[in-house]
């Protein structure tokens, strides 16, 4: 029986459809492999009627070890208008390339006065201020978060908001931080920008056939088609997430994704990772640039293999696919690096062939 076909990313973390669904109905793995199947049916076929090729969403839905993403930080003291995230739409959305796919998040920089140290310490590490900014609470700040930028995209946000005076800075977040993995715990996802056309999610009761612009901003305005699918679809399929490392309570995310390819899901710290010798003599050969730059052109095999088991679990899983040919469910993972005080780190691709069997991931490729 066909096992499926590839998932982007599957959001359990910050949607609990699934967890609910499970517990309360008892569903067995087999039974949840094939509803999550479903489900990327489903959204397939609600978004080909209207345009959009679930495939072409890739770019938009998974992190890229070659792209960067942004923190923009406003200072909602500084707007004049309640609806503060209106005035901020105006200024970012005309500065998209049109042609390019990216996920949005959105939100308050949220916490309890008891946190406000930690969520000032975070964001003073990672913000680069444009003009001086009086930190009085951490919800004084509005946050849009941009994935899947080029060098040149990062630096046209930046360019382009500087005229804004709510604009007080910007953060890189390509790499992980504090602040990164506070802001994976607060924004939501505002939409996906998809070259000319955004989607959103929209009521449940709405027919997949419809579309609404459940956020009221002017998309129209900027040239942009709205489109929509039902939020519970949206929220799992369709919904980008912030790397981070695998919070405690958090667990049930990765073992959704492993569940989405296979029927016997594993917690992965009781996973062995398996580096073949003739696949690091592979790797090597074909991909020496990546071993060298992360300082691994020496290293042997039980060496890379306990740095991918050590990192594994610090970002999520994608790209989530099942090989018949095969017999292999396969996922990707990006592993990050540090290389030291001052020094950018390293991000590379690890693709990893899960088996229940012997409990066992094995390396695919790594780059």
């Amino acid at each position: 029986m066909s096992q499926g076909k590839s998932i982007h990313t599957l959001n359990a973390r910050g949607n609990v459809f699934l967890d609910v669904i499970r517990d309360e109905f008892g569903i067995s793995p087999q039974n949840m492999r094939r509803m999550i199947q479903g489900m990327r049916d489903e959204v397939e076929g609600a978004l080909a009627p209207k345009g959009i090729d679930y495939e072409k969403l890739k770019t938009a839905l998974v992190p890229d070890r070659k792209r960067k993403e942004i923190a923009l930080v406003f200072d909602t003291q500084r707007v004049d208008d309640s609806w503060y995230g209106l005035p901020v739409f105006k200024r970012f959305m005309p500065i998209f390339d049109r042609q390019s796919n990216h996920s949005v998040l959105a939100g308050d920089y949220l916490g309890n006065n008891e946190h406000q140290e930690t969520l000032f310490g975070a964001l003073r590490d990672a913000a680069s201020f444009v003009r001086d900014t009086t930190y009085k609470h951490s919800t004084q700040f509005y946050v849009i978060y941009i994935n899947n930028l080029t060098e040149t995209m990062f630096h046209r946000f930046v360019d382009g908001l500087l005229d804004y005076e709510a604009f007080v800075g910007f953060a890189d977040m390509t790499y992980g931080s504090r602040f990164k993995w506070l802001l994976s715990t607060m924004l939501v996802n505002a939409f996906i920008k998809h070259r000319n056309i955004v989607i959103q999610g929209h009521p449940d009761d709405v027919p997949n056939s419809e579309d609404e612009n459940t956020s009221l901003y002017p998309f129209e305005e900027f040239g942009y088609e709205c489109r929509s699918v039902q939020s519970i679809l949206e929220g799992t399929m369709l919904s980008y997430k912030i790397e981070r490392p695998v919070f405690s309570g958090f667990e049930s995310d990765t073992e959704f994704a492993l569940n989405a390819i296979s029927d016997t899901p594993l917690p992965l710290d009781t996973l062995d990772v398996e580096v073949a010798e003739a696949k690091l003599n592979y790797l090597r050969r074909d991909h020496l640039d990546a071993l060298l730059r992360a300082g691994l052109l020496n290293a042997d095999a039980d060496m890379v293999a306990r740095i991918i088991k050590e990192r594994v679990s610090e970002s999520y899983l994608y790209n989530l696919r099942y090989d018949e040919e095969n017999d292999a469910a396969l996922f990707n993972v990006i592993v990050e690096l540090p290389k030291g005080e001052g020094v950018e780190p390293v991000r590379l691709l690890a693709a990893l062939r899960y088996q229940a069997s012997d409990k066992a991931l094995h390396l695919v490729t790594f780059y």
